[in-house]
């Protein structure tokens, strides 16, 4: 119990110190304590570690002072909204540097190595470079896009190919929801629906049981290639 209280003591400590930082507490199984601001913590000797706490004092409701400037310098110089930049950051990685997707994404605006090599991008853990690739995109998004939020929105999250696919918002539980969780960050109301382009997509297809079906939904047993219907 005191070891405990001595490493919440010392986090807190720490914490105070560094806002914008992830705390790395490691109690090897000889008893040390070590504690880190250093994401590269276990390239420390401590091989013989038996127990690993991670704490963060990153906050997705909270924006890091530091990472509040240089969006807002990043939002003037790129003339993207801040609060859209804000929101972005805040339901991508909760604004830690160090977020790491299953499907491979990093860093407070969660690139892609692909979205990252498109903007010059050489260490996407580097915050100047993550912020900046990243609101490069969202610009180039917002142009492609004629600034259409709920589009951009998608294909920030889905990518572009999945908008060009299903002519706007893909039918994705996770895009959907991403692009409901952004609104609201930004304050902005939501319908309960999501709407594409302004057109309907019907999808044209015949099932393995021979029947033909007409949807606004996309098969998932086509037998057939799918005709879609703008």
């Amino acid at each position: 119990m005191k070891i405990l209280m001595l490493i919440l003591t010392v986090v807190l400590m720490i914490t105070s110190i560094h806002l914008a930082g992830e705390i790395i507490v490691k109690q090897g199984a000889d008893g040390r304590i070590i504690v880190s601001n250093n994401p590269g913590v276990s390239t420390i000797r401590s091989s013989s570690a038996a127990v690993s706490y991670t704490v963060s004092s990153y906050s997705s409701t909270q924006v890091p002072a530091l990472y509040s400037s240089k969006i807002s310098t990043l939002a003037k110089k790129h003339l993207v909204s801040e609060d859209l930049i804000l929101a972005v950051a805040r339901a991508e990685s909760g604004f830690n540097p160090y977020a790491l997707s299953k499907k491979g994404a990093v860093g407070i605006m969660q690139l892609m190595k692909d979205t990252a090599a498109r903007y010059g991008v050489t260490n996407r853990y580097d915050v100047d470079q993550n912020l900046d690739a990243g609101i490069r995109h969202l610009k180039y998004l917002n142009k492609k896009y004629n600034e259409n939020l709920q589009i951009v929105l998608a294909a920030y999250n889905a990518g572009e190919e999945a908008v060009r696919k299903y002519n706007g918002v893909p039918p994705y539980k996770e895009t959907r929801d991403y692009i409901r969780k952004v609104k609201k960050f930004m304050g902005l109301p939501y319908s309960g629906t999501i709407a594409s382009s302004g057109r309907t997509t019907i999808f044209k297809y015949e099932t393995k049981d021979g029947r033909i079906v007409l949807s606004d939904s996309p098969p998932s047993d086509a037998k057939v290639n799918v005709t879609i219907f703008d």
